[in-house]
């Protein structure tokens, strides 16, 4: 019999690392910050705590871990995100939307109270995500598309985009994170999603006809 020693493959490790991270993903969402210790990550995966701190060397590690995590799989499923027929304001219609229901997700508005809530920690260790983000970056590029289709004015397609996201994401999620109950089902926030997006578009002024 071969009696292994030493460190294990490559593929273990990350095997392991991921178990960890799905692991504290599910105890950051449903127990916060505060309530969840490494100990409990350890038991409730099946891993040594050594294991566990070996790989993430204290709580704040794990949990950005556990963000970096979250937001790559937000990085795909926007990838995935079969190309609207249509013009590019629809494109950029579609984007948002989806962008919209991602963050909406329990998991994220939980670990957004964390970010929140613990903000004095976290800004001493840089953003979460580390910038510059990829997410933006689309929604940026798809802005600027949609200028160049003539279906919305100029301007800075950073700025442009921004506001978006704040007009369209960020109120919901920030009724969801403190804990208010006018999103929680689907279709208060596909209403939010349209009403807003058709003022925006098409402005709130009375249109007047000649």
């Amino acid at each position: 019999m071969i009696v292994r020693s030493g460190r294990p493959p490559k593929e273990m490790q990350n095997a392991a690392a991921e178990r960890i991270i799905e692991t504290a993903t599910e105890l950051f969402a449903k127990r916060g910050f505060a309530g969840t210790s490494m100990e409990q990550v350890a038991s409730h995966c099946g891993a040594g705590k050594d294991t566990v701190y070996r790989r993430f060397p204290s709580k704040v590690a794990l949990f950005e871990a556990v963000v970096e995590n979250a937001h790559k799989r937000a990085v795909a499923r926007l990838k995935d995100l079969p190309h609207a027929d249509g013009n590019a304001l629809e494109r950029l219609r579609a984007l948002m939307c989806e962008l919209l229901h991602i963050n909406m997700e329990p998991d994220l508005i939980a670990f957004k109270r964390i970010t929140f809530s613990e903000a004095v920690v976290f800004e001493k260790r840089g953003p979460i995500p580390p910038q510059p983000d990829p997410i933006m970056g689309r929604l940026i590029d798809a802005v600027y598309e949609a200028q160049q289709d003539g279906a919305i004015g100029g301007g800075d397609a950073g700025s442009i985009a921004s506001h978006l996201i704040h007009c369209l994401v960020a109120l919901p999620t920030s009724v969801a994170m403190m804990g208010g109950d006018q999103f929680k089902e689907a279709h208060a926030i596909d209403v939010h999603f349209e009403n807003t997006w058709n003022w925006l578009i098409k402005g709130v002024a009375k249109q007047h006809r000649t």
